[in-house]
Parts: C-alpha cells; structure tokens; sequence
C-alpha cells in the first residue's frame, strides 16, 4: 500500500514504511505498525539495512529475536491476545512479524471479500503501542 504524500526511494516495502508507522528503532532494527495488518497491532520488525535473512549476523538474529519477545509482551500488555502469529520474511528483506490473534478473527468477509474490518488505523495503533515501547 503505498500512502498518500509520501516519496519512496526503493521498490522495498520495508524500506518505504511511513515514519508514523515507527514504534521504536532499538539494536540496528526499527518496529513498525504494519501498513497493511491482519488484525489491530500487527507489528514488523525489520533491520536498518536492507539485507536478507541469510545476511544478518547471528548476533543481528539474535537481537531481532530478543526485539519479537519484547513485541509479544507489548502486545499482549495492550491487546490482551488470545494467541500471537510470529511469521519470518526472509528475502529480499529480511522481515519479522508480530500478529496479535483472537478466536474468530477471520471472518466471511475476508473469505469472500478480501477486505478486513480493522478498528484502528495502523497510525492510531502505532501511537498506542509507541507509548507502551517506550513503558
């Protein structure tokens, strides 16, 4: 999805993520609400350089995972989740995502529709969880 006002330098997804997306950047990564999110609080957390999964140092790894634990513990602080998704994309860039789930939330009209009803916009939920980060 690409927002309105906003100059992309690169066909990269990650690498053009808004800056009012930005939850924190933290060890070499940044923590982004996700523009296009399966449910309230999906977050990405992708490295500051674009490189692959197979290009980051196993330190670089490990970071990033200590960066997922801490976004399960925002997310369920804020969202009270019954379960979370963690999903890797590893090439071109590599990608780390965090999806809150609740029982039922898939619905018909993402079946039949392709759409998603979404109570907060990824900025609105990008400021709640900014404010949990930093807590």
């Amino acid at each position: 999805m690409k927002i309105p006002g906003v100059e992309y330098k690169t066909l990269c997804r990650y690498c053009n993520l808004s800056s009012e997306l930005l939850i924190a950047e933290e060890d070499g990564f940044m923590i982004f609400a996700y523009d296009e999110p399966f449910n309230n609080g999906h977050i990405v957390i992708v490295p500051k350089r674009h490189v692959s999964l197979s290009e980051l140092s196993v330190e670089e790894l490990y970071r990033a995972l200590r960066l997922v634990r801490r976004a399960e513990a925002v997310l369920r602080s804020v969202y009270h989740p019954q379960g979370l998704n963690i999903g890797l994309v590893a090439y071109p860039h590599a990608a780390f995502h965090v999806v809150p789930r609740w029982g039922g939330d898939v619905s018909f009209i993402k079946v039949f529709f392709n759409a998603k009803p979404i109570p907060e916009t990824p900025i609105q939920y990008a400021e709640r969880l900014r404010k949990a980060w930093r807590s």
